[in-house]
């Protein structure tokens, strides 16, 4: 059983990592990951940390508004590591041309399984489970 104060710790770094994405600080962002990370995604690709962070600093420069939440399933502790099940609610607007731009929703399931490493905790394992992507193109007048 996991207690308040370290899931305390895991909500703090969920809401550090959503306001580095909001911010685009890129390097607080991945601060967040293992260098060890193991990220597979829906289709079962697994990448890693450096992978991550190249696909993330593609999108920084395109865009112009994020805002995520998300909400917990289920959270325990094994063998020093917190493992979790949660959804991600992401959205963002970014630039697509000059005078357009698309909302981007994300929803995503997955499992994420976090360790301290020099006293942060630090995302080092995910497995998504489930994942909705919605486009919406706009224009800008």
């Amino acid at each position: 059983m996991i207690d308040a104060e370290l899931t305390k710790e895991i909500d703090n770094a969920h809401i550090a990592a959503n306001e580095a994405l909001k911010n685009k600080k890129l390097d607080a962002y991945i601060h967040f990951f293992d260098d060890g990370l193991q990220y597979e995604q829906l289709n079962g690709k697994t990448t890693g940390k450096v992978k991550l962070a190249d696909d993330i600093k593609l999108y920084f420069n395109r865009i112009k508004s994020f805002s995520g939440s998300f909400h917990r399933k289920e959270i325990n502790i094994s063998e020093g590591r917190v493992i979790e099940i949660l959804t991600q609610h992401a959205k963002t607007t970014i630039k697509v041309f000059i005078f357009f731009s698309k909302n981007w929703t994300v929803e995503r399931e997955g499992i994420y399984e976090w360790i301290k490493v020099n006293g942060n905790w630090k995302i080092c394992k995910v497995k998504i489970l489930a994942e909705k992507v919605f486009l919406k193109a706009l224009s800008e007048g």
